[in-house]
């Protein structure tokens, strides 16, 4: 089509629908899964929301829509209900559906590379050509989550439009009435449309009556020829969300609705994103600021990258990807980079990067499904450049981006990440056989609907689930508070990792330290230590040392060393502790190592603890206990195949105790397991210049048959 057919087609609108005042209306529905979803909640949401769907709207042929659905979902419905992909193909060749394009594993767009952009962006519109013989025009934004640098990249990745919320646009003081159309904006001369979602649309639709929404439809007929409203949202709100099944289906709210929709089509029309471009100019030229939708905003405190300043653990999945993607041109076969590239794309999905009523960041098996897909692609990438399996990887490099040097050891086994700065500490224990990050742990802190829950409180109903997803959802509010909530709201002075040094009174209890009641009497949690790195006799060799206090006793040196060997499976780490004072009394504490280490469910059978020679009265992964004497501890996880094995140079006393958080979920509220807490510690008393020691092996076997 020449500019002039295409101006033409804009001015020679029917004339007939200038005098009837014609409303447009554009239905646009986003339907998603996460990467590492159990495969019942797909079945569920097909079963619930996305097959009933098009079922329904099957029988309405003048009804059209625009469907978008991720890479991830896709592939999913291909390989699980093809039937489906054939019913969606024909409304798409006779143009009762647009289908929207987007990310193909649904990352959050602006804090991954323009390379990935461009990328994802393309293999989900091949993939829609492919199976569904759809022209892609336009694309739905992760969480619509927008930034003013994205119309350059998604315009070279053939991208004509895409649609925000009309907060984006009311930041800049535009009214109601002026979001009745879409708007051009640039970026570096590359131009976007963008279309605006009604919020007011998102609440009617489907939860009011729908005389409602058409009462709402034809008021804003009533501003312009041509006016157009858009809701554009998630697909799940149409049976996934609970009672919605029944409400939208059983009670026949959406037959009711595309009903309506039909009956008054001589004043409103449905069309597509794609249509009404073809029909109508943009209303101007724009520049919206970043942004997302409203209740995305409250979440994340106004900007969307705050999560990453919020949630540490957000910040390190983020961080290790960012670091394992700079990594990906050093493999040299075409295929293996494509498929690690492939890895490193699947663990941009941005469920468990965020939390809000939707977001998957406390829901351990999301976050877990990233790290293994970043195990997996680093896994690739290191034995491309290694040909052999006695090897290491020594760094040094600010790791996180918060302006202190992290330490990173790799071999054929483990990816360690040290923090001198925070303690000599321990930060990504990924053991590669199994693509686990064993430290995929979880900090918890306060929440805003903490708050209110327990001033009221709450009961707990626990149900069964699968262990990969062992989640207690807390249903009904109680009186009294004694009965609820308040046994599991913990917040935690400190984030958690490994190898963090405690200097405790000798008094010190158990109760008292896993609710965070106790107190340090040494400063060596968290202050930096002194760090060396080396290569010695093929192996690496870390070493942290600090000169601190003991409160109102003397001076304490400790140091820690940490030796992984090349193609070793296990690794040694040695403290030893010295009274640094010439003369005076001894000093008197007790001293313990803390390990937060994540096996996804803390109650199923097939993961527990073991002390050789005896008998635990409750071995599960979520149980609170000391144990005496202890010189090992095997914990097994029979799920993914591995077993960790502690072993101490002397007899210590074990604690053990669970962290689990409690979150805000469409569901409800949810009280996860996220990780156990190990602390092998001693009580010391130490002369003048006397010196103690301890060492700790930690163990990793894959494979099973332990």
């Amino acid at each position: 089509m020449s500019i002039l057919e295409s101006s033409a087609k804009h001015a020679l609108i029917d004339d007939k629908i200038s005098e009837k005042q014609l409303t447009y209306f554009i239905l646009a529905l986003h339907n998603h899964q996460p990467v590492g979803n159990l495969p019942e909640v797909y079945a569920a949401a097909f079963k619930d929301a996305y097959a009933p769907f098009i079922e329904v709207l099957s029988r309405y042929p003048d009804v059209k829509v625009v469907l978008h659905y991720s890479g991830i979902l896709l592939d999913w419905i291909a390989k699980n209900e093809p039937a489906f992909m054939g019913t969606l193909r024909e409304m798409v060749g006779r143009g009762q559906v647009e289908v929207m394009g987007g990310s193909f594993y649904e990352p959050i767009l602006p804090i991954i590379p323009d390379s990935d952009k461009k990328g994802q962006i393309q293999k989900l519109s091949r993939y829609l050509r492919r199976k569904l013989g759809a022209e892609v025009q336009g694309m739905w934004l992760a969480e619509r989550i927008w930034e003013p640098h994205l119309a350059r990249p998604l315009c070279q990745a053939g991208i004509r439009y895409v649609v925000v919320d009309d907060a984006h646009f009311q930041e800049l003081g535009l009214k109601s009435e002026e979001l009745r159309g879409y708007y051009l904006t640039e970026e570096e001369g590359c131009p976007l449309r963008i279309f605006s979602i009604s919020e007011k649309l998102r609440y009617l639709i489907p939860f009011e009556k729908t005389e409602e929404t058409l009462s709402f439809l034809g008021h804003i007929g009533k501003e312009s020829p041509g006016s157009l409203a858009v809701l554009a949202d998630d697909g799940e709100k149409f049976g996934s969300w609970p009672g919605t099944h029944e409400h939208v289906y059983e009670k026949g709210w959406l037959e009711e609705f595309f009903q309506l929709l039909q009956e008054n089509k001589d004043w409103l029309r449905t069309t597509t994103f794609s249509e009404y471009m073809d029909k109508y100019p943009p209303r101007g030229r724009i520049y919206l600021p970043a942004a997302s939708y409203r209740e995305m905003k409250q979440w994340a405190g106004g900007f969307w990258r705050n999560f990453l300043v919020r949630y540490p653990e957000s910040n390190r999945m983020h961080k290790k990807m960012l670091a394992v993607r700079k990594r990906l041109p050093e493999i040299m076969p075409r295929k293996v980079r494509q498929k690690a590239r492939e890895h490193i794309w699947a663990a941009q999905c941005n469920c468990a990067y965020w939390h809000g009523v939707f977001g998957g960041l406390y829901l351990n098996f999301l976050r877990a499904a990233v790290y293994e897909n970043l195990i997996k692609a680093e896994n690739l990438i290191v034995r491309s450049v290694h040909n052999g399996k006695k090897w290491l990887e020594l760094k040094v490099s600010d790791q996180d981006y918060d302006g202190f040097q992290e330490i990173v050891v790799n071999n054929e086994y483990f990816a360690l990440l040290f923090s001198p700065f925070q303690g000599g500490s321990l930060w990504e224990l990924s053991y590669r056989p199994a693509a686990v990050n064993l430290l995929d742990t979880f900090t918890r802190q306060p929440e805003p609907y903490h708050e209110d829950l327990l001033n009221e409180g709450i009961n707990i109903k626990k149900h069964d689930q699968n262990p990969e997803k062992e989640v207690q959802t807390i249903h009904g509010r109680l009186a009294a508070k004694e009965d609820g909530l308040h046994k599991y709201v913990i917040y935690d002075r400190y984030p958690r990792g490994a190898l963090l040094d405690h200097v405790l009174p000798l008094e010190t209890s158990l109760d008292s330290f896993s609710r965070g009641e106790y107190q340090e009497i040494g400063n060596f949690l968290f202050e930096p230590y002194r760090a060396s790195l080396q290569y010695n006799q093929g192996q690496a060799q870390v070493v942290f040392s600090r000169y601190g206090e003991v409160k109102e006793q003397g001076v304490l040196f400790v140091q820690k060393e940490i030796l992984l060997p090349a193609a070793a499976q296990e690794i040694e780490i040695k403290y030893n502790l010295q009274n640094n004072n010439e003369q005076g009394p001894p000093l008197s504490f007790r001293f313990g190592v803390e390990f937060n280490l994540a096996f996804l469910a803390g109650y199923a059978p097939d993961r527990y603890y073991h002390i050789p020679g005896r008998q635990l009265e409750q071995p599960f992964l979520a149980s609170k206990g000391v144990e005496k004497e202890v010189a090992e501890l095997c914990i097994t996880d029979e799920w993914r195949k591995l077993q960790v094995v502690l072993r101490f140079s002397r007899p210590i006393r074990l604690w053990r105790f669970p962290v689990e958080t409690v979150s805000q979920s469409e569901d409800g509220l949810e009280r996860v397991y996220q990780q156990s807490v190990l602390v092998p510690n001693l009580d010391l008393t130490l002369e003048p210049q006397e010196n103690a020691e301890l060492n700790i092996t930690l163990a990793i076997n894959s494979g099973g048959g332990f």
